[in-house]
């Protein structure tokens, strides 16, 4: 795999079709990266890339960020795994820093977004199971996982293809339609399942009126609202959950707490880690024998967590991706109309950019080539996932590079 110390592209393209399971697509000229740094990428022949895909919105911190190396090596030189079955400090500390930052409640922790989703549709089963409750009304166009669970939860039907008899129990509406929603509950509905900007769906934000209509209408029929939080949240739009950047400016938002709040990718900045906000509602639904995993909540996965915390605290990177990407959209605003730039929407390290008149999957293509990394979404978009610390010329680089596609 190694030609002159350097990996050789060719020999892990070829690998990759010999060894490895065909379930993404990977375009033929996708490069092969072996080294990262901040918000920059390089590949294996030494080109060098703005990498705005963030690992799927995962990097929040970009690559190779030194204090999250270096708690990765303290704390796997102390303490790595212990089972669930005992206490260990750095998952209580953990703990408690999330739901200080999102309200009264409890944690499960898991290792993915779709396991955290999984476990917050249970506990909305598992909670209005004595009333025979257990459907979940999510939305068109939503994605909450790859699992069987989580793409019947989908509002997406091509992820089902295949993988029949789809598990049932969840009911599909359209996104921002609050009529929509309340027209499909009835006696056996148990909660509502959102994302607050969906994100595979192609950067699509929650008006603030949907948001606080679905949080009176639960309310009063009784049922819970659930967030996936999991590519939006964790101060990727500016502040720690989407919904409290889109309802900043309303006068009913700082009162707005959903039921339960699932959490991934930025959690852990590139570590493998996952864990659901259950509320004061939900909190002691799951007893013991209800929902375990064995990996979730790891000494070394809370260390790292904890840290991308305290570093996102210290740099004040919620204030700079908040900032960073008004200027993004700004300049992208500047090209819109042209080429094949058309809508621009989003908020800070999530924005998204409709693809006219080509496949947004052949303009990704053409962007690596000039330099910069994007996420394709949905079926016309392409998402500008940055990471926190991004800076001003970084974003002004990005928009450059843009513009020299058009």
């Amino acid at each position: 795999m190694k030609k002159e110390g350097k990996a050789d592209s060719g020999q892990v393209r070829a690998e990759y079709a010999r060894h490895v399971v065909p379930s993404y697509k990977r375009p033929a000229t996708a490069p092969v990266l072996v080294r990262g740094k901040g918000a920059r990428v390089w590949d294996a022949e030494g080109r060098e890339y703005l990498d705005f895909g963030s690992g799927i919105a995962v990097n929040c911190l970009g690559h190779a960020h030194p204090r999250l190396a270096g708690v990765m090596k303290r704390q796997a030189e102390e303490l790595v795994h212990v089972s669930n079955l005992f206490f260990h400090p750095k998952q209580a500390e953990l703990a408690g820093e999330l739901v200080g930052r999102t309200g009264p409640g409890k944690i499960f922790f898991c290792n993915s977004g779709a396991e955290a989703n999984e476990a917050m549709v249970k506990a909305a089963r598992k909670a209005g199971v004595t009333q025979g409750r257990y459907e979940i009304i999510t939305t068109l166009n939503s994605f909450h996982g790859r699992t069987l669970g989580m793409i019947a939860a989908s509002g997406q039907e091509r992820l089902r293809e295949g993988f029949g008899p789809v598990m049932p129990g969840f009911v599909h509406v359209p996104y921002n339609d609050l009529g929509a929603v309340e027209k499909a509950m009835g006696p056996r509905t148990a909660a509502v399942m959102i994302e607050g900007i969906q994100g595979e769906g192609g950067v699509i934000p929650a008006t603030p009126e949907y948001l606080l209509g679905l949080r009176k209408l639960t309310q009063e029929q009784g049922i819970y609202l659930l967030m996936d939080s999991v590519q939006c949240g964790h101060y990727r739009t500016g502040r720690f959950q989407s919904y409290e950047k889109i309802l900043e400016k309303t006068g009913g938002g700082n009162g707005f707490v959903p039921d339960a709040v699932s959490m991934a990718k930025s959690l852990g900045g590139g570590f493998p880690i996952g864990a659901v906000w259950l509320g004061e509602k939900l909190a002691d639904v799951l007893g013991p024998g209800t929902h375990a995993t064995t990996y979730g909540g790891t000494a070394l996965a809370c260390a790292v967590a904890l840290e991308v915390l305290k570093i996102i605290d210290e740099e004040d990177l919620a204030k700079n991706i908040d900032r960073m990407g008004e200027e993004l959209k700004s300049g992208l605003g500047k090209l819109s109309g042209r080429g094949w730039v058309g809508e621009v929407r989003g908020f800070g390290g999530m924005v998204g950019v409709t693809v006219k008149g080509k496949s947004h999957a052949e303009v990704a293509e053409t962007l690596a080539k000039a330099g910069l990394l994007v996420v394709p979404a949905g079926s016309d978009v392409l998402r500008f996932l940055a990471p926190y610390s991004v800076s001003m010329e970084e974003v002004r680089e990005a928009v450059k590079k843009v513009e020299s596609t058009l």
